[in-house]
């Protein structure tokens, strides 16, 4: 492996927060745009609900922070809050003007509404395909910046770091069965969240924690892990993927109903537009209440213009399997979605590591709390990419990283990638059924155990590229675990069974770094 090839800038991950970045750090130097499979294949792309922004005349960035606050219960960092609410409103102004089309109604923006907001302030682009827009968008806007350089096919498996600071990162090409170095000073990780290695997820197969998994691996913090969010409508049809069904439909007036028709929450308490922690629990509940129930998504009190308009990629999507969103209900249940936590950053993505960032669905910028307020995540992206850019723009670094050793070179063995498989999907029911939607201590001890006995077993490993991603899996899966361990209590999207209640002792981030046991730390602001 040569010395490495330098740019100014190294991103991890060409998803909506990857692809910002790397747009705005083109301004100010060369950039290595770095991902282990394509543009679309990534959370951004598939982002269904939106962009939330305070920009209607009867809203306010204040009504906006409020409500992040709020069911991020009273665990998110307010000074982020107030960043995203406050940069997110220029940031969507700023990509209007460089031509980003949102979706219009005459000529005002078309402004939805989802759980969790107390106003309109969602918009959509494309009506359903508001992330995949987003990303053809700032597709265009790289392509055309030719200090960009792409590297696809390219797995991350190691940063490199010497004595706390960042010097760039090793990756392996599998199709050209090539490892290869990258130098920077400044690393950002971009990579999306983990919870694609949950049974039932709605994220693509790709969304398995690399990122996060080599900054723990460097000695980077790991915050709130055990903050999984549940979206509560996915289809629920054997046989069938859990298809993300937007939020904005509910928005638009989709209610839950029984097999009968009959509206299920209705009491006043809760309704189809309560944050998402709460409905995935009702609807978690009542599934597992009774035998053979159902639960169906109705679309009946929307008007067919609308759901054409706004709905026809659901429409389009659910048609391969056999459902008519506009004549029949669609089945649905809670799959996992959103990783709230991840790698611990400051206000500007910055990491405990000098000169390495995490941005996006990777990072734990404090903006979620213990849960996310919909449609928050593509924004959070964009503030935080320009943020993080500018911020290490600002850093005295010398022009070159200093001397490295030797790097590792992966190798490969086809043979070991059905064992990969077979232990994925091990690890994945693990998750689901132990540390899935309700944990107790009982179910979260089954499974650091069942974790633990698949770590000894493919520990020492060496460099193979397939069994070097099991190691990393069942890592990260012991991270969620051993933070649901430790965090005695019911808050936002970690529910526990055996402490059903929010409590003021565990009012603060959990954190893991590695050689460290779990640890409870005070919150940065509060």
């Amino acid at each position: 492996m040569n010395r490495g090839r330098y740019f100014d800038f190294i991103i991890v991950g060409q998803g909506l927060a990857g692809l910002a970045a790397a747009y705005f750090a083109s301004r100010h130097g060369t950039v290595a745009l770095v991902s282990k499979g394509n543009s679309r294949i990534s959370n951004s792309y598939l982002a269904q609900g939106g962009i939330a922004s305070a920009i209607s005349p009867d809203d306010s960035i204040k009504l906006h922070y409020k409500d992040t606050i709020t069911v991020g219960k009273n665990l998110c960092d307010k000074k982020a809050v107030k960043m995203l609410v406050t940069e997110g409103r220029s940031i969507i102004k700023e990509i209007i003007s460089l031509g980003m089309k949102f979706d219009r109604n005459n000529s005002e923006l078309d402004i939805s509404l989802e759980g969790g907001h107390s106003r309109r302030r969602v918009l959509h682009a494309n009506g359903s395909s508001t992330g995949k827009e987003l990303v053809k968008f700032f597709l265009d806007l790289t392509a055309q910046q030719k200090n960009i350089t792409r590297f696809t096919n390219s797995y991350l498996y190691e940063l490199l770091v010497k004595d706390g600071i960042a010097h760039g990162a090793l990756f392996f090409n599998p199709k050209k069965l090539k490892s290869f170095r990258l130098l920077s000073n400044r690393t950002i990780i971009a990579s999306g969240g983990l919870a694609g290695i949950y049974h039932k997820s709605t994220n693509p197969f790709s969304t398995s924690g690399d990122g996060i998994a080599a900054a723990y691996n460097a000695g980077a913090a790991i915050e709130n892990i055990e903050f999984i969010q549940f979206h509560p409508t996915a289809l629920n049809k054997k046989n069938c993927p859990p298809f993300l069904l937007s939020e904005a439909m509910r928005g638009e007036g989709a209610v839950l109903v029984d097999r009968r028709g009959k509206r299920i929450f209705d009491n006043g308490e809760l309704t189809e537009l309560s944050p998402r922690d709460e409905l995935s629990k009702a609807i978690h509940q009542y599934l597992r209440a009774g035998k053979n129930r159902n639960i169906y998504l109705s679309l009946s009190s929307i008007e067919k213009d609308v759901i054409k308009r706004k709905f026809s990629y659901i429409s389009n999507e659910l048609m391969k399997y056999d459902i008519d969103i506009i004549t029949s209900g669609i089945p649905v249940a809670p799959a996992a979605h959103y990783t709230v936590g991840g790698i611990k950053t400051g206000l500007f993505g910055e990491t405990n590591i000098t000169g390495l960032y995490a941005i996006g669905e990777a990072a734990s910028t404090g903006v979620h709390g213990a849960n996310r307020l919909a449609s928050n995540s593509l924004l959070e992206c964009l503030v935080f990419a320009k943020q993080c850019v500018l911020h290490s723009c600002k850093l005295s670094f010398a022009t070159r990283p200093i001397e490295l050793d030797a790097a590792t070179c992966l190798t490969i063995d086809d043979k070991n990638e059905n064992i990969f498989q077979k232990v994925r999907e091990q690890i994945a029911k693990i998750l689901w059924e132990d540390v899935g939607i309700i944990r107790n201590a009982s179910s979260l001890n089954s499974a650091k155990e069942k974790l633990i006995k698949l770590q000894n077993k493919y520990s020492g490993s060496g460099n193979e590229y397939y069994l070097i991603q099991i190691q990393n899996l069942i890592q990260l899966a012991l991270l969620i675990t051993n933070g649901a361990l430790a965090r005695k209590e019911s808050r936002g999207c970690h529910i526990r069974g055996d402490y059903p209640h929010q409590s003021k002792k565990f009012e603060h981030n959990s954190c893991q770094i590695k050689k460290q046991s779990t640890q409870l730390i005070v919150r940065r602001d509060k």
